[in-house]
């Protein structure tokens, strides 16, 4: 019983961080509980977006050979 409680709550704990992925928060959850909890997260973690970078204002794109 307590090795049921404790595959349940890695399951929570996998479909809260994956609740903003593509499939959201009850995707994970189920995902997470067919397969196993850590393989889920693993995908998580390769499979997220990349942060978006800031764009360069016009000053700091110039380069050594673009200078005005």
């Amino acid at each position: 019983m307590e090795v049921a409680t404790v595959y349940f709550s890695l399951c929570l704990a996998t479909a809260v961080y994956g609740r903003n992925s593509r499939i959201g928060f009850f995707g994970v959850l189920l995902f997470s509980a067919l397969v196993t909890p850590l393989l889920v997260f693993y995908g998580l973690l390769g499979l997220r977006p990349a942060k978006a970078r800031p764009k360069e204002s016009s000053d700091q794109s110039m380069r050594w050979w673009n200078l005005k």
